[in-house]
């Protein structure tokens, strides 16, 4: 709305002076939806004081809550021709930003982030409303307030929150006027009757070069580089700001979503998914649950919440919490993509009852990936307890209650001719209690249908999903099948000469002669099975409950079944690793000829 007063201003108003008079401000009305211009009008009789004060303002808002933000600029009266030509060559941009509060123990400045950043179009018609000056007071100028709205969605920092504050901030700066009229750069040929410019080539009238042709190009045509004037620092000084005013935010509901598998059917690669949904204490009013829905590319979804009491909405309370469950399967859509890996989307939707007049939409949206890979053993657990035989036979190896392992010495000590073998030696007792490592990593060959071929690169690809609660950094290094070397001990040689028959002149024996020729054999080096092309391979920092992927490049050397030792995972934070055996079979077949 424009009231337009016949008596137009003395002196025109500059740009400078717009700048320097006008003050912007941001409100977040109570009542959503607001009649903006009811709201303004009823408080024109007190624009001296405070034009905004009448409008009753949101005291706590909420992460996921799309917030409509009014951008309010007041002006001092002037014409409505200088109003519309300053109000298309304002920039007006919105910035929301997260500020923990200063804790008394920490020291430096609080944590923020941005969480919003937007700007008004150049295309978006404002509200207007003007007061005109008072004829009883001569002091009295009247006032316009331009009015925008925006839609700001707040979304969640990833900033550890301590008592969060948002700071809504809103700028403008006012662009330079156009120099050029628009009639003047579609005019492509210069007026008539006007006397022509200099003749920019006019020196190569003379040229043998040219051929008799005398180039010529008037200086009209050339555009003057001209120095920043006066418009162009004013862009640079922006309007007053005095909105900024910190309004306290919390979370209001918080999700997550938790696997697990049927015990019933452990060969099924079905995977139930349960939505937790919590309801904080913070948002001290009554939430209604209006959707809540979990959808899976390249699979199909099973409801298991189709009983008396889940039936949506749902209205619950402070510190409730609701849990959905759903039956997700996979589809076998293309029979030569081997992998597992489906992308869920989950989305929940939810109004906080404040008042009859506020009630904010939460809205929540997320993608994650979910691996139906069934386990290689469901059924694998602790060891079980070995046979007990009280009165066994001395030779008899069954493991006791305490089983114990063989080692070299006692072999040594009961079959001194005998050498210890590559089983014995390398034996190890079984840890039931595998420390967590936090990390899910999932291995994914080349095809059946692609054939590996010596001396041609082929990759792995590997997923990996960062199940702790901190952020993870991860080296993956490739370790090759290497010999395992056997212990040696100091054995009496096992042949010798009496001591009728024994020569002066020879001595004893110093090295056991079987000791000699089992070294002897196990002498040969193996050849190189395949060579892995990545020898850096980094991941991280990644985030908790987020995923990476990515390629692991081999070449093989031989034909057959080939392999490597593990693939050592390593947490460059706490330099822990952990060595992974089971891996992807390689089998390399024979080259072809043409």
């Amino acid at each position: 709305m424009m009231q337009e007063l016949e008596a137009e201003e003395p002196r025109p108003r500059g740009s400078l002076e717009f700048v320097e008079t006008s003050v912007l401000d941001t409100i977040i009305p109570l009542a959503d939806p607001l009649n903006i211009e009811e709201a303004l009008s009823g408080s024109i009789e007190c624009l001296d004081a405070s034009p905004l004060a009448s409008i009753p303002q949101r005291q706590a808002l909420f992460f996921d809550e799309t917030v409509n933000v009014f951008i309010v600029l007041q002006t001092p009266y002037f014409d409505e021709r200088t109003l519309r030509s300053y109000l298309g060559r304002l920039i007006i941009n919105l910035e929301a930003q997260v500020v923990n509060s200063q804790s008394e123990n920490h020291e430096g400045p609080p944590g923020q982030e941005t969480i919003y950043n937007g700007s008004v179009q150049d295309g978006e018609d404002p509200l207007i409303i003007v007061q005109g000056p008072d004829e009883a007071s001569q002091e009295s100028e009247g006032h316009i307030l331009v009015v925008w709205k925006l839609a700001a969605f707040l979304v969640r920092p990833r900033l550890r929150l301590q008592n969060p504050s948002v700071m809504f901030a809103a700028t403008a700066n006012l662009k330079p006027a156009e120099q050029i009229q628009d009639a003047a750069l579609k005019e492509e040929y210069l007026p008539s009757q006007v006397p022509s410019g200099i003749n920019l080539l006019e020196a190569f009238s003379d040229d043998p070069a040219m051929g008799g042709i005398k180039p010529r190009l008037s200086a009209l045509r050339v555009s003057r580089v001209a120095p920043a004037t006066q418009a162009g620092r004013e862009l640079l000084k922006p309007l007053q700001n005095i909105s900024r005013r910190s309004i306290k935010v919390f979370p209001a509901i918080n999700a997550r979503v938790r696997y697990s598998r049927p015990n019933n059917s452990p060969t099924s690669p079905s995977v139930i998914v349960s939505l937790d949904i919590d309801i904080t204490p913070f948002a001290n009013c009554e939430v209604t649950l209006k959707k809540a829905e979990v959808k899976i590319i390249g699979g199909t979804v099973e409801d298991l919440n189709t009983v008396s009491g889940m039936t949506l909405p749902i209205t619950s309370l402070p510190q409730d919490d609701i849990t959905f469950l759903y039956r997700l399967e996979p589809d076998d859509l293309d029979a030569t993509n081997k992998s597992q890996i489906r992308t869920l989307e989950i989305s929940v939707l939810a109004t906080a009852n404040l008042s009859d007049a506020c009630q904010p939409e939460l809205s929540m949206f997320w993608t994650t990936s979910l691996d139906f890979t069934p386990p290689l053993n469901p059924g694998f657990g602790h060891p079980t307890q070995p046979i007990q035989r009280p009165h066994r036979p001395a030779q008899l190896s069954i493991s006791s209650g305490l089983e114990t392992t063989p080692t070299v010495s006692s072999l040594a000590a009961s079959r001194p001719d005998a050498l210890p073998t590559i089983d014995v030696t390398t034996r190890h007792q079984r840890n039931p209690s595998i420390p967590d490592f936090g990390v899910t990593m999932t291995f994914t060959a080349p095809p059946s249908s692609s054939a590996i071929y010596p001396g041609v690169p082929f990759t792995w690809s590997v997923f990996i999903v960062n199940r702790s609660d901190r952020p993870r950094k991860l080296a993956l290094m490739v370790i090759p099948k290497r010999r395992r070397t056997e212990a040696r001990i100091t054995r009496p040689p096992s042949t010798g000469y009496s001591g009728l028959r024994r020569d002066p002149k020879v001595a004893d024996a110093v090295v056991d002669e079987n000791i000699v020729y089992a070294m002897q054999r196990n002498s040969a080096i193996d050849s190189t099975e395949i060579v892995c092309l990545s020898t850096d391979t980094r991941v991280g920092p990644l985030a908790p409950s987020a995923c990476y992927e990515v390629e692991l490049k081999f070449m093989a050397l031989k034909v057959g079944i080939v392999g490597v030792e593990c693939v050592r995972v390593v947490d460059l934070g706490t330099q822990e690793h952990v060595d992974v055996k089971d891996l992807p079979t390689i089998l390399v077949s024979p080259l072809v000829d043409d």
